[in-house]
């Protein structure tokens, strides 16, 4: 771990001098063994306090309780070593032949807006240059779809991993009846012991699932080459079916049992909509607050997934769902699906009652199981659909 003076501290993080040596008088920061140098992990201690002073936390009360022991900011078990910021967005965007507009908005879409200097830092300006080099095809906009997908992926990522700590993990410790001292210490601990977890599982799950990925591409793709090449015709293809799922009464349940009691509830149908789903061959797209969207490559694994999910959700979780299911052609963008039928099942889902799983025709037409029956409902008309769908009821038999 290097170590710094004041100078070099207050320019890698960067600050200004004074801030530095506020920070100092205050006792937050302090120089390591006696040598009036810092260590390198005090980059992250003074963003910190920059970061408190920003949300209106009086440094002042920081280091009151610095001094009196109940306040310690082990960020080097946590943070990496700081990287310097060795060069500008102007002079990477000459090196690489791209404007330095296109860089600070990639940048930005990362997540990782640049600073008012325009100073980049070296890691930065590695994977900017990656990224460039290697999407050497791409147009500037679809960079920016590539740096958004990534970024906002990533960014909820770890915004979900920071509040499972906090609930899980961060909260329970807070309740044990010990001393502060030892709950500091359990935290640093248990902290310590999850970065280390999450750095050696995201990129091991990040290669297991391309795996999958790859090789469902691999197969579509080669399959349109033998048609397009005249190997082999390309076989017909069933539609993709898109689903909705509503949970009926949680907004009733939010209101007269509060937020803790909604996300109690939502905890519980998680697991149940991935293994359903899975099961299925399908996958979550998104969730919808009271309500969970997915795609299905096959109608007829849409509708087996629905009946499942409507009778499992009420065991487990007491509250009667419903289901709207749509089969036709999607719209697939930043890992989302768009269209008609995306709309259409959505309305579909609006109009269900509990307990229901209604299809459209098309969903019904390319289903295609022995083991469910279908109730025509008839022609309804739908909130923002132009013309009536025709709506069947599934049902097992």
């Amino acid at each position: 771990m290097a170590k710094l003076s004041e100078e070099e501290l207050a320019q890698l993080v960067p600050s200004s001098l004074e801030d530095v040596r506020k920070l100092i008088d205050l006792g937050i920061l302090a120089p390591r063994e006696g040598d009036k140098r810092f260590r390198s992990s005090d980059v992250h201690l003074v963003r910190l306090m920059t970061a408190f002073d920003r949300a209106g936390i009086s440094l002042d009360d920081v280091a009151r309780g610095v001094a009196a022991g109940e306040l310690s900011f082990r960020l080097d078990l946590f943070l990496p070593e700081p990287d310097t910021a060795s060069g500008t967005y102007e002079a990477l965007a000459a090196e690489l032949g791209r404007s330095p507009e296109l860089l600070r908005r990639l940048s930005s879409e990362l997540g990782l807006p640049p600073p008012a200097d325009d100073r980049i830092r070296s890691d930065d300006a590695e994977m900017l240059s990656a990224i460039v080099t290697a999407l050497d095809l791409v147009d500037d906009g679809e960079l920016s779809r590539f740096a958004r997908l990534y970024g906002g992926s990533i960014q909820r990522l770890i915004e979900s991993a920071l509040e499972f700590f906090d609930r899980a993990i961060h909260q329970r410790i807070i309740a044990l009846d010990v001393s502060n001292e030892e709950k500091d210490n359990l935290i640093d601990e248990k902290g310590a012991s999850v970065i280390d977890l999450v750095n050696r599982l995201v990129p091991w799950l990040q290669r297991r699932l391309r795996e999958h990925a790859l090789l469902e591409y691999i197969v579509t793709t080669t399959e349109s080459y033998m048609d397009e090449r005249g190997i082999a015709p390309r076989r017909a293809r069933q539609p993709p079916a898109i689903a909705f799922l509503d949970v009926t009464g949680y907004t009733a349940l939010t209101e007269d049992r509060g937020d803790e009691a909604a996300a109690k509830l939502a905890a519980g149908l998680a697991t149940i909509v991935q293994e359903a789903a899975q099961a299925g061959g399908g996958r979550t797209v998104k969730w919808l607050g009271d309500g969970v969207m997915f795609h299905f490559a096959h109608p007829g694994a849409a509708v087996l997934s629905a009946l499942d999910l409507v009778e499992r959700t009420e065991r487990a979780i007491s509250m009667p769902t419903r289901v709207g299911i749509n089969a036709g052609s999607v719209i697939v963008q930043e890992g989302d699906y768009f269209g008609r039928t995306v709309n259409i099942a959505a309305r579909i889902a609006d109009y269900a009652s509990p307990h229901e799983v209604l299809v459209s025709e098309e969903a019904k037409r390319s289903a295609g199981l022995a083991n469910v029956a279908f109730e025509p409902v008839g022609d309804v008309p739908l909130k923002g659909v132009s013309a009536p769908v025709t709506l069947h009821r599934a049902i097992r038999i």
